[in-house]
């Protein structure tokens, strides 16, 4: 029954908390924008009160999401057309979200804001590259807990990816090739609260030369130039600034995102968890770095986690 609803287009409708649509016995054009059956939820999504650059709100009734649209990116407003019941409504922006319940009635409009805390805990832009020794068509699935999801990705996934992988690292979907598989997936803390702390690098200086710094690390564990590069454009712009940067490697994340690659391949993988120390005291000892090995049909994955650093 409701498991086979579609979400529509509903057009943000300009009320007070709670109104109905007008409806007209009298000739008049009925201007409500949802079926006769079925009651509106609209309102605003913002992140820590700004808007978001993106943001999706997702409607779940008895745990089954049955609902989702795209929040304008002018001015984060969203409107969801739903049948009558007790509505679970979530906005997902920077990767954490924020939820509260709709009871939705026929032929009325709930306003409904929802700002989102964006302090949690994400894995922001791994970026997978698969390198098979020739083309071979491939499946990826990145194996997460049931209350984690995966926020961003190119090329989309959907259910994983399904493509060719290219010797040269490129992943060709019916969209077109891509230079590798980009994701980003919200964090459980006890997942967070695993990851190593012990050995690392605090850097210290602007964003730019942290960034470059970050990048020499890819390269002492075996990152080429162009997987480098890839980082350095990911991150020149969008890491937040911090007094003094502890960079902590992670070598074993499948606790956190476990990687199925079919036709196998081994994959080599680094999360560098980023933290503000406050100051650089001089007690964080580097780790022992072995490099990858980049002989034969492998993988490799670079990707960051935030934690205790403003964004």
């Amino acid at each position: 029954m409701l498991s086979a609803l579609a979400w529509f287009g509903c057009v943000p409708f300009p009320i007070g908390d709670k109104e109905t649509g007008d409806s007209t016995d009298s000739g008049e054009v009925d201007t409500w924008p949802c079926a006769d059956d079925q009651g509106q939820v609209t309102g605003v999504v913002t992140v820590d009160g700004a808007l978001p650059r993106s943001a999706s709100v997702d409607a779940r009734l008895d745990g089954e999401l049955l609902a989702s649209v795209e929040a304008s990116t002018a001015d984060g407003s969203y409107s969801i057309c739903l049948p009558e019941g007790h509505w679970s409504i979530t906005a997902n922006a920077a990767g954490c979200d924020e939820s509260a319940f709709a009871d939705v009635v026929t032929r009325e409009v709930i306003t409904l804001d929802l700002d989102v805390d964006d302090d949690c805990n994400t894995a922001d832009k791994p970026n997978l590259y698969l390198y098979p020794s020739r083309p071979t068509r491939t499946e990826v699935h990145v194996e997460v807990d049931d209350r984690q999801r995966i926020f961003a990705s190119d090329p989309p996934y959907v259910d994983g990816w399904q493509g060719v992988a290219m010797p040269d690292g490129r992943f060709v979907t019916g969209d077109g090739p891509a230079p590798f598989l980009f994701y980003e997936v919200t964090l459980l803390p006890r997942q967070v609260a695993t990851m190593q702390r012990a050995a690392g690098w605090c850097l210290e200086g602007e964003v730019p030369g942290v960034v470059g710094e970050m990048a020499a690390i890819l390269e002492l564990y075996g990152f080429n130039a162009a997987e480098v590069d890839d980082f350095v454009e990911g991150w020149r712009l969008d890491l937040p600034r911090a007094s003094a940067y502890g960079v902590f490697p992670q070598l074993s994340v499948d606790h956190a995102a476990a990687l199925d690659i079919q036709p196998a391949l081994p994959v080599d993988r680094l999360w560098l968890l980023v933290s503000d120390l406050g100051a650089c005291d001089g007690t964080l000892a580097p780790p022992p770095v072995v490099p990858f090995d980049r002989s034969g049909a492998h993988a490799v994955e670079w990707g960051v986690v935030l934690h205790d650093v403003a964004r």
